[in-house]
């Protein structure tokens, strides 16, 4: 299964692009688009910015994009726990919950 910064990395080389020119592009240093393509660090700062621009740059979904980095985290955290798929199933439900509380709060109507 391809990372985000994997997947980054085989758009720019189908594209063949060098890494100084999409570094160009994201407005970032080369060494930073090293890191990312070598899965070792996303600058959080940019992320967004980062994310928006690859999908525009490549014609891909931001969404997807997005769900490729989110996963990345979330595999990262849980790759050495024993109990991960019952992590998981607890953040499931703790995700559930935090949406359905924000949807309530959202639907209150104050006086």
């Amino acid at each position: 299964m391809e990372s985000l910064g994997t997947h980054i990395r085989r758009l720019r080389e189908e594209a063949e692009w060098p890494q100084r020119k999409l570094a160009y592009e994201l407005d970032i240093d080369v060494s930073v688009l090293s890191r990312i393509e070598n899965d070792n660090k996303f600058p959080k700062k940019r992320v967004a910015e980062i994310i928006n621009k690859v999908a525009v740059l490549f014609n891909k979904s931001e969404v997807e994009l997005k769900k490729m980095l989110l996963s990345d985290e979330i595999s990262e955290m849980l790759l050495y726990e024993e109990q991960y798929e019952e992590i998981l199933k607890v953040s499931e439900a703790k995700v559930q919950y935090g949406r359905q509380k924000k949807s309530v709060q959202s639907n209150l109507n104050f006086k």
